[in-house]
């Protein structure tokens, strides 16, 4: 009994350490609803995403902090691990660089930080959705998100990478990636594809305005890219808010997509309008998406929907939308469940809890 009260005391002790050196932080948002759209059956799923996470600090001295962050992502209703969309890690698959499951599907990472600004290694969110999400009254989660969701070049996040984000300058932030290709030695790909990815963004926020602009240049893609400029006007209690999308997608043949003929280019518009009514808000838009590629054609979507703040952490939320496309092809880039249903109608409502 006494050797077993000395273990529990040892790392009682050992915890005390810890806790005073690392200040850690849990956090999470954890969401569902229903969703039913045009030609298919009603499902359960997200607004936004299910994810649990840690993130700490050590003070160095001298201003200088180290940090780390750890974040999983997952499906609610059944509790399995998520499967989050990223061409990044698709491509990593498609090469054999892993050859298990991801299990820190949201961003897992080291860095230091100080007055100078902060450095992050590992996986990173991806500068050019993370900034761009900020315009669309839906942050590109529900039935009613943006086209921009959309693009063949997303990534929410990206593997082997650095990334740095500069201090505050009166409203003012810049941010750099820098993303490792593959190993393109005595592969057998018939083209050469492979390249570094990197990435350039910059933000203004001050008071009620906000604008972005980002590049970003995806790795083992023939040097795919995508850019975005955007920007919100918030004179309360109505936001406005407008941004353009380009993906220049050049090279997928490492991936064996047949129903892709690269190379596609793919441009999205968003107009956005968010009006806060007491304890809720009203959100809309109205996105415009073009593809060019081997199959030409436009897409037109309506979204209107409502959040309602039960308090500071928890609220309910109902969006409806309308997707309206030229042909099949462009409707199945345009939509989560790729159907290429050329008029779909959507339904969503759930519960969001930010912990």
């Amino acid at each position: 009994m006494k050797r077993k009260l000395i273990v529990f005391a040892g790392m009682g002790f050992a915890l005390g350490i810890a806790h005073a050196q690392t200040n850690v932080t849990i956090y999470g948002t954890v969401d569902t609803g229903f969703i039913k759209e045009s030609g298919s059956d009603v499902r359960m799923d997200e607004n936004n995403a299910n994810v649990i996470g840690f993130r700490g600090t050590e003070e160095l001295g001298s201003g200088l902090r180290a940090t780390f962050q750890l974040e999983r992502q997952f499906q609610l209703p059944d509790g399995t691990n998520k499967d989050t969309y990223s061409l990044d890690d698709s491509i990593s698959r498609a090469l054999g660089n892993r050859r298990q499951t991801i299990d820190w599907t949201g961003a897992a990472n080291v860095g230091l930080e100080g007055n100078w600004g902060a450095f992050r290694l590992g996986r990173v969110n991806e500068m050019s959705v993370e900034y761009y999400t900020d315009i669309d009254p839906f942050l590109q989660g529900t039935t009613g998100s943006s086209l921009a969701k959309y693009s063949l070049l997303r990534s929410e996040q990206l593997s082997n990478t650095i990334r740095y984000d500069s201090p505050l300058f009166s409203g003012v932030r810049f941010g750099l990636t820098y993303t490792l290709g593959a190993d393109d030695h005595d592969r057998t790909i018939s083209r050469d594809i492979f390249n570094d990815g990197f990435g350039v963004s910059l933000r203004y926020e001050n008071g009620p305005l906000f604008l972005t602009g980002n590049f970003s240049r995806q790795a083992d893609s023939d040097r795919s890219y995508v850019w975005n400029l955007g920007g919100a006007w918030d004179f309360d209690p109505v936001r406005l808010s407008l941004g353009y999308q380009k993906s220049n997608l050049k090279d997928l043949s490492v991936l064996n997509l047949d129903d892709i003929d690269s190379p596609v280019t793919q441009k999205t518009w968003l107009l956005g309008l968010q009006y806060k009514v007491g304890a809720g808000t009203v959100n809309a838009s109205y996105n415009r998406a073009t593809v060019d590629g081997t199959v030409h054609g436009n897409a037109n979507k309506y979204a209107l929907g409502y959040t309602y703040d039960l308090s500071k952490r928890t609220s309910l939320y109902a969006v409806v939308s309308y997707l309206d496309s030229d042909n099949g092809y462009v409707a199945s880039l345009n939509n989560d469940m790729g159907t290429e249903n050329t008029s779909i109608t959507g339904v969503q409502f759930g519960m969001t809890h930010n912990f």
